[in-house]
């Protein structure tokens, strides 16, 4: 399962595999919405410094060479806006999971549906994946709103089953089958 270094969602938004020269621009990103993002992601509180992220850049980066994860930033006209990737391959059932998180600055302009709506049709056609899922946090109606926006079905609550700052928090799971 090889996947493309570089996906265009629109003539303004392209993915860009997850890669170490992209850390310090990435970092500054989290670092200056640190309080925002942490609301929902537990990553976060992980991610002290230029060299944490470019570490898990390159984890990241090597996933992808094996084809065993695919992690990209989304860029807005060139600029690193957030997040998104393919995680929880299986690939025996020929299915994934789609994780993704923009900066707030870039919210409210479908920059993460569209985004979100290009890797579900990249998943299916190139990637062969059967069934697709997003999982996120019961009360992130942002996330929610993303997966019925694209036609992800909910199929139910996960409970207790995502530890976010100490706490289990419930997991709605929508899934889209091709």
């Amino acid at each position: 399962m090889k996947a493309s270094e570089r996906i265009v969602v629109d003539e303004r938004i392209d993915l860009a595999v997850a890669d170490p020269r992209f850390a310090a621009e990435l970092f500054a990103v989290i670092d200056r919405d640190r309080a925002d993002l942490r609301e929902w992601l537990s990553w976060v509180d992980g991610t002290l410094s230029v060299a944490d992220l470019r570490r898990y850049s390159r984890f990241s980066r090597s996933q992808f060479d094996a084809g065993g994860g695919f992690e990209y930033a989304i860029r807005l006209e060139g600029k690193l806006v957030g997040g998104i990737g393919f995680n929880a391959l299986d690939r025996t059932n020929q299915s994934a999971a789609i994780g993704y998180w923009i900066s707030p600055q870039a919210r409210g302009n479908g920059i993460v549906t569209r985004a979100a709506r290009t890797l579900t049709e990249y998943g299916f056609s190139s990637l062969g994946f059967e069934r697709i899922e997003i999982r996120c946090v019961v009360e992130n109606l942002r996330s929610r709103a993303v997966a019925e926006r694209l036609g992800f079905a909910l199929e139910g609550i996960l409970r207790k089953s995502y530890l976010l700052h100490g706490a289990f928090r419930d997991l709605a799971v929508y899934g889209k089958t091709r």
